[in-house]
């Protein structure tokens, strides 16, 4: 069971449904969710978090931001506030604000599409959330997409923790949407049909449509994946 921090459930009021996610409700925030999450031990392994686990809960561009246990103070209590208490590591998952192809309803993948106006707003918003809960940070940990980059710092500031590390790899990108990347999804719906696009965006063992190596987008077009 996710215990949620009671500063964070004054700040904005958390929905809660059967089969639903936790999530904060944030001015026009849509399905840019702020997600707070607890791990279980097995997903961290001596001084850091196991990079495969990491990235497989984090699921479509999330940035985790990692709160280690401290010591308690001489007097017995906690000097952070913390959403699990039963655990190592407190884990929080943050989304990115809204970016210029969700405002599009474009598929979106690992084109690097950067925050709108909106977006930096509810990013600031999501660190004066996190500012009002009383958590602290150790470190962070997101993708190499300038929309999650910039969510982060805008996060940070807020937070006054600009300090901490900030670790970026592509292994947390979103995931790949292939030759579906800048798309319109109502009128890949209409073209597909709702369930088949469904299945491309949602399950683990039917991809989209690949991408041709000559597509506008194509990953391989990116220095910064010259490595992958």
């Amino acid at each position: 069971m996710i215990q949620v921090n009671p500063a964070i459930r004054r700040t904005a009021g958390f929905c809660l449904g059967e089969g639903r996610s936790l999530a904060v409700r944030v001015h026009r925030m849509c399905e840019r969710s702020i997600v707070c999450s607890t791990v279980a031990r097995r997903y961290h392994t001596g001084g850091g978090v196991h990079s495969s686990a990491a990235a497989t809960l984090l699921g479509n561009q999330h940035i985790m931001f990692d709160s280690r246990k401290r010591q308690p103070e001489s007097t017995g209590r906690r000097n952070f506030t913390s959403i699990n208490k039963d655990t190592p590591y407190n884990l929080c998952f943050l989304r990115h604000g809204q970016s210029t192809w969700n405002r599009d309803n474009r598929f979106i993948g690992w084109t690097d599409t950067p925050l709108t106006e909106d977006g930096v707003l509810e990013a600031r918003v999501a660190g004066q959330m996190l500012a009002n809960s009383g958590m602290k940070f150790d470190e962070v940990h997101t993708s190499l997409l300038r929309r999650c980059i910039r969510t982060t710092n805008l996060v940070l500031m807020e937070l006054e923790q600009e300090y901490i590390p900030v670790y970026k790899h592509w292994r947390l990108n979103e995931r790949s949407y292939g030759a579906l990347v800048g798309k319109n999804k109502k009128e890949t719906v209409e073209i597909f049909g709702k369930d088949q696009v469904k299945r491309w965006r949602r399950s683990y063992d039917e991809p989209p449509p690949p991408m041709p190596d000559d597509h506008e987008y194509h990953p391989a077009r990116d220095p910064r994946y010259r490595h992958v």
